[in-house]
């Protein structure tokens, strides 16, 4: 069996004819007969119901065709190896964070004019984990709440991964121009509890969520205050910048008031109890690729 065959197979289904799939592949009509018939030969099925209007494929055809075409995917992919050998790759992995994809995106126009492949996924805590335990991504970003952090980095080791902090942050009331609360300074537990909610995807790392954190320190009643949840960043924004629902998030996750009409109001007595960092693996370094792309984000918090 050739790939030659597949390739000619799936061609006639996929174009309807013969004739067609000649075109297509710049080759003759009957060469293309000759060829399947070849492959129904050596497979010992016939692939076609052949008749005065056309083809039609066969039961065992569409089994042929459903496998044929997976190979030849496949094959596609091997091929392309060899073209991505003199690329650079950056996976990443990060909670959703306007102020990230803005610093993603600057850091793309940057290297512009370099052969770079990038990967930018964004999800929960256990999600950037889950990526960086099963090496689809090389660094994850997250924010942790303090009370939570020793815990963290020990569920890391099981995983041969390391945590590296790049700023201490706090949790903050993010709110557009909609809210009653858009002017205040800092917010207290008795006026948070007046805000309907925009939440991200929780988990067990939710900074709202854990019950050492947030709901002892600052309760949120999730169940009657979270009126949206969603893992997109722009259902987040959108929702700030058209109603009155507010967002409670660490500033650096979340830190969209420098590009928007967005307000961050921090939450009373709660400074400094968000640790923003990376996750890497402890084995081996970072590519330079991805060590640049650490300091450019170090730099860029600076500023």
């Amino acid at each position: 069996m050739k790939l030659k065959q597949l390739q000619f197979f799936v061609v006639s289904v996929d174009m309807g004819s013969f004739k067609k799939a000649a075109e297509v592949l710049y080759t003759t009509q009957p060469h293309i007969s000759k060829t399947i018939k070849a492959l129904e030969q050596e497979l010992q099925i016939e692939l076609f119901n052949r008749n005065a209007s056309g083809v039609t494929m066969t039961e065992e055809g569409k089994q042929v065709y459903a496998y044929a075409s997976s190979i030849l995917q496949q094959v596609d992919v091997i091929e392309k190896v060899g073209e991505k050998k003199n690329s650079r790759t950056l996976y990443i992995s990060s909670v959703p964070s306007s102020r990230l994809a803005s610093l993603f995106a600057r850091f793309c126009q940057l290297k512009k004019d370099e052969d770079i492949r990038y990967q930018f996924m964004e999800g929960t805590v256990e999600e950037i984990m889950w990526h960086m335990h099963h090496r689809t991504s090389e660094i994850g970003f997250v924010c942790i709440s303090q009370r939570q952090l020793s815990g963290f980095i020990h569920q890391l080791e099981h995983k041969r991964l390391e945590f590296h902090l790049l700023k201490k942050t706090e949790p903050c009331l993010f709110v557009g121009l909609q809210s009653p609360l858009y002017e205040a300074g800092t917010i207290d537990p008795a006026a948070l509890a007046s805000v309907k909610l925009v939440q991200f995807q929780e988990d067990f790392y939710s900074i709202s969520s854990h019950p050492g954190h947030l709901k002892e320190d600052f309760p949120i009643d999730q169940a009657d205050q979270t009126a949206v949840v969603t893992n997109s960043d722009n259902v987040v924004m959108s929702l700030l910048e058209h109603t009155e629902f507010g967002n409670v998030s660490s500033r650096i996750a979340g830190d969209i008031s420098k590009m928007s009409q967005l307000r961050e109001i921090p939450l009373a007595d709660a400074a400094d109890g968000i640790s923003f960092g990376y996750i890497k693996r402890k084995q081996g370094d970072l590519s330079p690729l991805a060590a640049e792309y650490i300091a450019y984000v170090k730099n860029e918090l600076k500023a």
